[in-house]
């Protein structure tokens, strides 16, 4: 008995069947077309990137998802490929998204064969263009982000979040002796949070820290360094990327990784998106270490300014007292100890007011100058009447290069000097 000779559309889910699990893997979208033109499979980023499930992408003709605009090149690609077995070169056009709203796209074709060199079919390669152009964008928009050190380090992970489909995890994890503690994250379950960290040895993110490179893991599940990792085992993660955040100093400080519950590789554009927020938590970290260091110094100047031989204060931009020498509380006849009741704005006589903050707005815009300005001005004594000084104030800014303090050496002039 004579076997019938399987079909082209056999074949080709006959070859599908082999290259099928190492498509579902890849970053970028795929997607089969039967001689038809109709869809007969779709990868997981295809369905990433249209939001479409596969019951409602496949057997339908690949031109329904098209831009009318574009619809016309495209039949002229599938042609092409179809009949000519022609491979095409890099083409853009937009594919529209199960919301309607069009998505760029630069797409690859070429013909499937059998063994007998025969068309079967064809496939398209798929990579969003958008995101590129959001990548590119970023370096501006990361450093338009204000804030202190840790108001930043918050937001990363949800901005990082935005880069990649779906609702990923997004952990920077910071290196504490043989810990890894859990710093900041978004969309991470509140009960792991809660655990703080985990053993550095322990953690997946300990490769990327030892190894200072980038690691990606399409499946964790599948990966014997990983799959018995609690986020594989008891919250279902399986994809992962993680970044190495590396001082200036070459110091490993720990991790900025994305973790998520589709398997799948990650491309160019995710690895170039990791990189450009890992180094921004690197310098947000050690901002951060500057701003402790001049905390201490400050708590070390606070006996140093207490005794000071001159007339030394420091004030809040809005002229809250932060600290003022016990010989500037004698000479304008203040108690040597305990809060002052009034801004140093109130000390200051109502008619220089004006005057002496139009001169502290010049000085605190002259920051790259480091600039100070000297002025006489009158300021208000103990016993209610005024006295006639000369002031030297200079701003204190914060590693940001906002306005933090105001510091200031004032000097009595004598009465036969006025």
């Amino acid at each position: 008995m004579e076997v019938a000779a399987p079909t082209k559309l056999e074949e080709l889910k006959l070859l599908l069947d082999q290259l099928g699990p190492a498509f579902d893997i890849l970053p970028d979208a795929i997607r089969v077309v039967d001689m038809e033109g109709r869809a007969i499979y779709v990868n997981r980023a295809f369905l990433h990137l249209t939001g479409y499930s596969s019951a409602e992408i496949l057997h339908r003709p690949v031109l329904d998802t098209f831009t009318e605009d574009d619809r016309s090149r495209i039949q002229a690609a599938l042609h092409s490929v179809l009949k000519n077995g022609q491979w095409l070169g890099t083409m853009e056009a937009r594919i529209k998204r199960k919301g309607g709203d069009p998505v760029m796209v630069s797409l690859n074709c070429a013909a499937m064969k059998n063994n007998r060199h025969e068309i079967i079919g064809g496939f398209a390669v798929f990579r969003d263009v958008s995101r590129m152009e959001r990548i590119l964008a970023e370096p501006i928009e990361l450093l338009s982000l204000s804030g202190s050190p840790v108001e930043i380090l918050r937001q990363l992970p949800a901005r990082v979040a935005t880069y990649f489909p779906g609702r990923p995890w997004v952990m920077i994890n910071l290196v504490e002796g043989e810990y890894l503690r859990f710093a900041y994250a978004a969309n991470v379950p509140a009960e792991l949070m809660a655990q703080g960290g985990e053993p550095l040895e322990e953690a997946i993110c300990a490769i990327p820290i030892h190894s200072r490179a980038v690691l990606g893991i399409p499946d964790m599940a599948a990966d014997e360094r990983t799959r018995q990792d609690p986020c594989v085992v008891q919250y279902g993660c399986r994809g992962y990327l993680g970044y190495p955040i590396i001082h200036s100093s070459g110091k490993v400080l720990g991790v900025i990784c994305v973790l998520r519950s589709n398997r799948g590789g990650f491309g160019e554009y995710d690895y170039r998106v990791l990189q450009m927020f890992s180094k921004r938590a690197a310098m947000e970290i050690e901002r951060l270490e500057a701003d402790v260091r001049i905390q201490e110094k400050e708590k070390e100047m606070w006996d140093t300014v207490q005794y000071a031989p001159v007339n030394l204060w420091r004030i809040f931009p809005d002229g809250r007292f932060q600290m003022i020498s016990r010989k500037g509380r004698a000479e304008l006849g203040y108690p040597e100890q305990g809060p002052l009741e009034f801004t140093w704005f109130e000390m200051v006589h109502p008619d220089d007011v004006a005057e002496i903050r139009r001169k502290i707005g010049e000085t605190a815009a002259r920051a790259a100058e480091n600039g100070t300005v000297t002025t006489p001005v009158r300021l208000r004594k103990g016993d209610g009447d005024y006295g006639n000084f000369f002031t030297t104030i200079r701003p204190i800014f914060d590693t940001a290069r906002r306005l933090k303090l105001l510091e200031g050496v004032t000097f009595e002039i004598p009465s036969d000097e006025t």
